[in-house]
């Protein structure tokens, strides 16, 4: 009974390899975006803001998983890019499709921009891999599972999600910083630099927090963790 069902799915998929040749993900220039919208399924995301650089947008699809090897070497489009671009006024849209069932490996949607200083960012995806390096004004995420790496400065740090690994890096303090996340089980790591007062505060059922300074009310940046299971390691 498998190998029944299995026969079709695997002839629409020998058909839509052999349709056409891969779509490479299309490249969009963003000199006048100012706020960055990334919804949909699961994706790598890779976002900085370089004002050195070129201001520029792409996506594309990586296949990986037992699979991949194989599925590369017999069909050419297999892992399509499916995700959506668009420019409204200064806001850059992207939402990532859902892949078809029918694929034989994981096919990772991946997004790459580099973004102007003081960019907005809002990201809601059912899970997530981020990188995100430079300056931007306020960071927004929620995900189901999450693993995130940031290295820069944002005014507004806020994370949403079921399973989070964070690892926050600041490279200058302006007194101007709130950090807030909420999760059900989180791994983090907060680095703002020695000697930077914080007022922070953990809330959650069970936590371990390391921290070498205790918590300064009313100082800036501040810093608030939600959770049912915590291990927090702040510096």
């Amino acid at each position: 009974m498998t190998l029944i069902l299995f026969i079709p799915a695997f002839i629409l998929t020998l058909a839509s390899a052999f349709a056409g040749p891969r779509m490479a993900g299309e490249t969009l220039d963003i000199s006048a975006v100012r706020s960055v919208v990334i919804s949909g399924e699961a994706s790598e995301v890779r976002l900085t803001a370089d004002g050195a650089a070129p201001y520029k947008a792409s996506t594309s699809a990586r296949r990986n998983g037992w699979f991949s090897s194989f599925y590369s070497s017999w069909f050419f489009n297999g892992c399509r890019d499916r995700s959506a671009m668009r420019i409204e006024g200064t806001v850059l849209k992207i939402e990532v499709m859902q892949t078809p069932w029918a694929d034989l490996s994981d096919c990772t949607p991946e997004i790459s921009a580099n973004v102007a200083p003081g960019t907005t960012v809002r990201i809601d995806q059912e899970a997530l891999k981020a990188e995100l390096d430079g300056d931007f004004a306020n960071v927004a995420i929620t995900s189901k599972a999450a693993d995130i790496a940031f290295d820069g400065h944002a005014a507004g740090m806020d994370i949403l999600g079921t399973a989070v690994r964070a690892h926050l890096r600041y490279d200058s303090i302006r007194q101007d910083e709130t950090v807030n996340i909420t999760a059900q089980s989180l791994q983090t790591d907060l680095t703002f630099g020695r000697g930077v007062p914080l007022d922070y505060s953990v809330i959650a059922k069970a936590s371990y927090v390391d921290s070498l300074e205790p918590s300064v009310p009313g100082a800036k940046p501040r810093v608030s963790i939600k959770g049912d299971y915590v291990h927090a390691r702040i510096r």
